[in-house]
């Protein structure tokens, strides 16, 4: 293990920005970006109750956007969660490898896998973190880049730096639990060297943490190790190998104490950087957030209705008072958590639905504005979807869902229309060119991305189906 010899120090405070940390770190943190990128890894974990379960990921990046998606395995299954017998709401997962007879033990029972299979998405979109499992998307988070919640995705370049990997959602570059990182805000740097490679140490109270990097392979590290009172609590080793003319890892394992056996290793099977084919631009519309899909954010909960993040009230009010239900998809989960058929589940809405409408009648004297009937007259949008429909021929299942698409989105564009009808009305009278740009780009906005994108989606979801034999 390493013993650095000491050659410098200096003081660095964590809690300012990274130009702050020495140069080493500063440029396996923040390395010079391409414009676009696709990785491919997996994480196997090894011994515990996870022992086996391979995770495949794919790493996407254009500009500044990271796009991680776990896979799960080859079923779509990840790590265990477990719940005390009888409480099926809530869960706990473990970050490092625990043994089945410690888990007994504390008298858990694992989670069904299939209640947590699906793609993880994680991304970095301007200054935010965006997460949601795209194959259950009934509810994900979205946090500001940096805080203490933000699922971000991993950052496979520095990931050497890392001594362990205990969560998957660490509060620092280095991937330690608050616990082990308490100080490391003060921490002492000592750089010094091992053989014909570089060491770096960050002591602060009774931890340090030690980093040895090679410049033979682009100055990247190929250890790391955390210490507690001068005893090693856990460790990693990192290959690396050059592809495109940048050096990334190719291969991590961690090892907790003294072990000589990993409890877990990254693998990376094909890296790419600046491709043609690589995306070029990526917006959270990949998540796989739908209309319906709940985000808990530093502001509370808020629902994506197809066109932006809404309040929750404003958003069960269109639900119930307008006949707008959410996306099939979200109904499905919820009408399997709740042990229903999912048509029983949906007359269950549409009954409580019907309920709020008939008091909002008796209390106003008239039904609520959106859920009238409307005319026979057709718009711009039903000749839009009858083109569409006459253009793709889709099976009769992709065309009972292209007019519910028609539908939501026209009640979306016309809620829209009810809300900012005196105020786009004030602008034209104040003459603000801006305020009657914004208000009448909205349907604009509401049109490409919730009815021509989501038509769009089913003639791919139509190609991308495998077809029966003749």
């Amino acid at each position: 293990m390493v013993n650095p010899v000491i050659i410098s120090a200096m003081l660095i405070l964590f809690a300012a920005a990274d130009d702050r940390y020495p140069v080493r770190l500063r440029n396996v943190l923040d390395p010079e970006r391409p414009r676009s990128s696709q990785l491919e890894w997996t994480v196997t974990w090894i011994g515990g109750w996870d022992d086996g379960l391979v995770e495949r990921y794919v790493t996407r990046t254009a500009g500044d956007t990271v796009w991680e998606s776990n896979l799960g395995d080859q079923n779509g299954d990840h790590r265990a969660s477990f719940t005390h017998p009888g409480n099926k709401f809530s869960s706990t997962q473990f970050g490092v490898s625990v043994s089945r007879e410690k888990i007994e033990n504390m008298g858990l029972e694992e989670v069904p896998k299939e209640r947590n299979s699906g793609t993880r998405n994680s991304m970095v979109y301007e200054g935010e973190v965006w997460y949601l499992n795209a194959d259950k998307p009934v509810s994900g988070f979205l946090s500001p880049v940096g805080s203490s919640d933000a699922r971000a995705p991993t950052n496979l370049e520095s990931v050497g730096l890392r001594p362990s990997w205990e969560d998957d959602y660490p509060t620092n570059p280095f991937g330690l639990p608050r616990i082990h990182s308490e100080g490391l805000e003060s921490a002492t740097f000592v750089e010094g060297s091992e053989k014909d490679r570089v060491t770096l140490t960050a002591e602060y109270g009774s931890y340090r943490l030690t980093w040895t990097f090679d410049d033979n392979k682009g100055g990247l590290p190929v250890e790391a190790a955390l210490y507690r009172n001068d005893l090693l609590l856990c460790y990693s080793r990192t290959e690396s190998e050059k592809k495109g003319g940048r050096w990334h890892p190719s291969a991590v394992e961690f090892y907790m104490a003294e072990s000589t056996s990993p409890y877990k290793r990254i693998d990376v099977q094909r890296a790419t950087f600046d491709e043609p084919w690589h995306m070029q631009e990526i917006t959270p519309d990949q998540i796989g957030r739908v209309y319906g899909t709940v985000f808990s954010t530093p502001d509370g909960d808020q629902v994506w209705n197809g066109f932006e993040l809404t309040d929750s009230a404003e958003f069960w009010e269109a639900v119930y008072l307008y006949d707008m239900l959410p996306d099939r998809r979200i109904l499905d989960v919820e009408a399997k958590l709740a042990g229903l058929p999912y048509d029983e589940f949906v007359a269950s809405h549409r009954l409580h639905g019907e309920r709020l409408r008939r008091e909002y009648e008796r209390k106003h004297g008239e039904e609520p504005w959106l859920a009238k009937k409307p005319g026979k007259e057709k718009d711009e949008w039903d000749i839009y979807v009858e083109e569409f429909l006459t253009k793709h021929k889709l099976p009769a299942p992709g065309v009972q869902r292209a007019n519910e698409i028609r539908d939501q989105s026209k009640n979306l564009r016309d809620a829209y229309r009810r809300k900012n009808e005196s105020k786009l009305r004030e602008a034209k009278k104040e003459g603000d060119p801006r305020k009657i740009a914004e208000y009448e780009g909205i349907e604009k906005r509401i049109f490409d991305n919730v009815l021509v994108r989501e038509l769009n989606k089913l003639v791919q979801d139509e190609k991308d189906s495998p077809k029966k034999e003749p």
